[in-house]
């Protein structure tokens, strides 16, 4: 950077300088990473964490209780959430191998084109952002003799080509923009707890639009609570969301389906929002490893495995996206540490035992 050298001190630096010098570096770290990489297993974490004692623990709870076998390591890009979904997405849809499904998953996704007309965005634009999405799912139960099926390596060839991700990657952003916005009555209260901490022409809490046009629609800003849900909701796609950090999950977030953690923020919340009752708040992101823990005593050996893995100082909490309704998939566990999200992959469940069959007694 100009002006800038190994004997510059960092103290005298302008607060825009340090963030372009902080991008520069995180630039030449990731200049040779793959945009979605193959599988490396959850031990690379262990090394890559070896002096961080508060993180090693947590590794191995995800390897030990959480049954993590390997990672998917996405860029750390900014765009790490969007690119992460879009291949769990289609990869989920290509293991399934289920035609019907693949239909009704097809139908339903140009079926979003009208939800980002309804919001106002640019036909035109939207379409060829859309397009690469629409080819790699016309891949999949083709008719077409000429078309190349889509497969593990074809997917991820094509979520690692450039132009093709980061089309997909924008397409994804203007479709959470479009649900925010075509539902901002119910998400803009939500907002009221983001005073401060994102742009606003307003100065005090961000407006929808703001909100969108600043956080979401911007290339380069992560996901947080607000877009998963809201993308979720979009594709009618369940996801969990594994927290490894020295604190956990937050318990309480702005689209939290229960703030009993915090009535003072519930009660700020209900007052801003004037008309929006419980009933009201979207489903969204509830805290697995804190359920039942309420004192109440559930008998049984499942309800003591679960108070044995909320007890664990080791755990990392796992946030669950659930579409209560209407939900077409399920596309496993997101590993977030701070500002960076990758894709974990779980071990494959045990096979069913044979049933042995007795040979039929033979007469006298």
């Amino acid at each position: 950077m100009e002006g800038i050298n190994a004997d510059t001190k960092l103290e005298s630096l302008t607060d825009q300088q340090r963030i372009e010098l902080a991008q520069k570096l995180r630039d030449e770290q990731t200049a040779n990473q793959p945009l979605i990489s193959e599988v490396q297993p959850i031990e690379v974490l262990l090394e890559e964490y070896a002096d961080n004692d508060g993180f090693i623990g947590k590794i191995k709870w995800l390897r030990d209780e959480g049954r993590f076998i390997g990672l998917r390591r996405a860029k750390g890009d900014g765009d790490c959430f969007y690119r992460a979904f879009a291949f769990a997405f289609i990869h989920k849809i290509l293991l399934m191998n289920d035609r019907p499904l693949h239909h009704f998953v097809v139908k339903h996704v140009e079926g979003t084109l009208a939800l980002l007309k309804q919001a106002g965005f640019d036909e035109e634009i939207y379409l060829d952002f859309y397009e690469p999405l629409r080819r790699l799912l016309a891949r999949m139960h083709s008719t077409d003799p000429e078309t190349q099926e889509l497969n593990d390596h074809a997917l991820l060839e094509a979520i690692n080509d450039p132009e093709t991700s980061n089309s997909i990657v924008v397409y994804l952003r203007l479709l959470t923009s479009a649900f925010l916005k075509v539902n901002a009555d119910e998400y803009t209260p939500f907002l009221f707890a983001l005073d401060g901490d994102v742009g606003s022409t307003s100065g005090g809490p961000p407006t929808m639009s703001d909100f969108c046009a600043n956080q979401v629609e911007a290339i380069g800003k992560e996901a947080d609570h607000v877009q998963i849900t809201a993308l979720s909701r979009a594709l009618k796609t369940s996801l969990d969301v594994a927290y490894l950090s020295r604190a956990q999950a937050p318990p309480d977030t702005p689209l939290s389906e229960s703030l009993e953690g915090d009535s003072t923020l519930q009660q700020q919340q209900q007052q801003q929002a004037q008309a929006h009752s419980q009933s009201q708040q979207p489903p969204s992101a509830t805290t697995a490893t804190t359920q039942g823990q309420q004192g109440k005593e559930i008998p049984g050996d499942e309800a003591a495995q679960r108070r044995r893995l909320a007890e664990d100082p080791n755990r990392c909490d796992v946030v669950r996206f659930d579409v209560e309704d209407g939900q077409m998939l399920e596309i496993g566990t997101m590993l977030l540490r701070p500002g960076h999200y990758d894709l974990l992959v779980e071990a494959p469940a045990p096979a069913s035992p044979e049933i042995e069959i007795p040979p039929v007694a033979s007469g006298p």
